[in-house]
């Protein structure tokens, strides 16, 4: 099934009733948030998260179980969620995953990407997704691309954003980047409303700028004598990323060389309810 595979890969945090339970919200504000303006290691110490006023944060096991509480299943385990909350109070959220199948090379682009047939996929997917969403969440359709995939060679990062509704009329976009690494990427996620969006480079940027991998670990310091190279390149790579099928050209073993495991096919929206708590508890600590 096309929606088993990891797909857009866009989270949905739902609006529903299910979000404002008490006891939901209790586990929530248990968790080990980091509020202070700093940076923090991730990914075995392989990169790090910067955050800055009115950002929050959660790690590791702490980002897990928000994607569980929020999903209704385990099936995407990212290694942090960063909320930032707005001068007008709005939410944006962001997540970070990283993936180390290898050095992904750049040389495949133009013969995989073919957007209008990525997209047929995606929408198709979503829809499959929906029938295996928990009680209580909303159903999620795409609408259409907000930019189309791009390869930004001279810095070795991947953009694309898809806008899309849920069943009850609530407006979204999910722009999304693979930043490129020596070991293989890491998936940024940004989630917002139509209104917050100008292009995927624009929203991103703040999230890539506070995302940095470690000395020694850049794209740019891959040895081809000692390193490993990804089964597919750039071009394959997103098109099975947004797709959840091979490329025809990247083949099938190079497809399950690098997806071995089921990963879920999912939407991601902001939070929409109950985060003032979190602004007063870094408050107090900073009195």
């Amino acid at each position: 099934m096309r929606f088993g595979l990891l797909s857009v890969y866009i989270i949905f945090f739902s609006f529903s009733a299910f979000s404002q339970d008490e006891e939901y919200l209790k586990q929530v504000q248990q968790l080990d948030w980091k509020g202070v303006a700093d940076s923090y290691d991730i990914a075995s110490n392989d990169a790090k998260i910067t955050i800055t006023e009115n950002e929050y944060l959660v790690l590791g096991k702490d980002a897990h179980k928000l994607m569980l509480l929020n999903e209704g299943h385990d099936g995407f385990k990212p290694d942090a969620v960063k909320l930032k909350i707005h001068v007008d109070e709005s939410e944006s959220t962001t997540i970070y995953q990283r993936n180390e199948i290898g050095f992904v090379k750049m040389d495949d682009w133009e013969e995989n990407i073919d957007s209008d047939e990525m997209l047929a996929e995606i929408i198709q997917g979503t829809e499959e997704t929906n029938k295996i969403r928990a009680e209580g969440h909303a159903k999620l359709y795409i609408d259409g691309w907000s930019q189309t995939p791009f390869l930004d060679k001279e810095n070795s990062i991947i953009y694309w954003a898809i806008n899309g509704h849920t069943s009850d009329n609530r407006q979204f976009v999910n722009a999304k980047a693979l930043k490129l690494g020596r070991k293989g990427y890491t998936e940024v996620i940004w989630a917002g409303s139509p209104e917050q969006f100008t292009n995927a480079e624009a929203v991103l940027e703040p999230a890539l700028a506070s995302y940095t991998y470690n000395e020694g670990f850049q794209y740019d310091d891959f040895m081809p004598e000692t390193d490993t190279v990804a089964a597919m390149g750039a071009g394959a790579l997103v098109y099975k990323l947004a797709t959840g099928k091979a490329a025809v050209k990247a083949g099938f073993l190079a497809a399950a060389a690098i997806f071995a495991k089921k990963f879920w096919f999912i939407i991601f929206i902001p939070f929409a309810y109950g985060w003032k708590w979190i602004k007063r508890k870094f408050s107090n600590k900073s009195e």
